[in-house]
């Protein structure tokens, strides 16, 4: 691992977005803008919520869909476990899936502002198919997490079949995020689930979180492993975000990507 070229490039690019900060360096960083403390004190009012110090600034065409703090937009429609329980098609989807674990709940929850996602830190505590909607604008799905090592080994082979249903057919469908612990990078699990996105002939994107848990010069290493390997696939972006749900930092890139993926307003 320590003999890993390091891009220049993704090593700029983690500095410019400080994604490697721990919360204190995050929450300093923030408060240089008079009007985001001013912010942050508004939003001391709000029980429950504390929006990452460094997701703010976000683009109208964002605000527009979450708001401006939070009011949790993001709603629960539907949990699944039968293709038959899963809501109409209708808006673009999207869907986060990853290890159990990983974090992909207080994902969703950041990049929304919401709160509407229930998270743990118990792993394997996502069973279902978790279906949530930004008010008529997109779908935003939460997968049971895979490689859980208590799960029973026949829910296992369910939802495997389940996923494969849901991947092949769901026609709204338009990315797979696919979160990864930056501080383990890809583990086997992890390939055989990108294998079977490949499979499927989803497309995905490759989400490095934990980055304020992780040194600049490995989390450059590391995304240039997971770069390497995603070469092989011809459904996989090839753009990689780095990003800590926690202080925020990275959190606009992902917002940009998807939102781009939901209805414009007024169609």
């Amino acid at each position: 691992f320590r003999q890993t070229p390091i891009d220049p490039k993704v090593m700029e690019k983690i500095r410019a977005e400080r994604v490697c900060n721990q919360m204190g360096q995050a929450m300093r960083f923030a408060q240089r803008d008079v009007s985001q403390r001013a912010e942050a004190e508004k939003e001391k009012s709000f029980k429950g919520f504390a929006r990452p110090p460094m997701y703010r600034d976000l683009p109208p065409h964002i605000v527009n869909i979450i708001g401006e703090r939070r009011k949790d937009k993001l709603t629960f429609v539907a949990g699944a476990l039968r293709m038959d329980q899963m809501p109409p098609e209708g808006l673009p989807e999207v869907c986060f899936c990853g290890r159990s674990n990983v974090g992909k709940s207080s994902l969703i929850n950041a990049v929304t502002l919401s709160t509407t996602v229930r998270s743990s830190d118990k792993p394997g505590m996502t069973q279902q198919f978790n279906f949530y909607q930004l008010p008529r604008r997109l779908m935003v799905v939460d997968l049971p997490g895979y490689g859980f090592a208590f799960a029973n080994p026949h829910k296992m082979e369910g939802w495997r079949l389940l996923m494969d249903s849901y991947n092949e057919q769901r026609k709204v469908l338009k990315r797979a995020f696919v979160v990864i612990d930056a501080r383990h990078g890809l583990k086997q699990n992890d390939i055989e689930f990108l294998n079977r996105l490949e499979r499927c002939k989803t497309p995905f994107q490759v989400i490095l979180t934990k980055c304020d848990l992780v040194k600049e010069d490995d989390l450059a290493r590391r995304h240039t492993l997971v770069s390497d390997h995603l070469q092989g696939y011809s459904k996989a972006l090839k753009t990689i975000r780095m990003l800590s749900a926690y202080t925020g930092a990275g959190l606009k890139d992902l917002a940009q990507d998807m939102y781009s993926l939901s209805l414009k307003q007024g169609e």
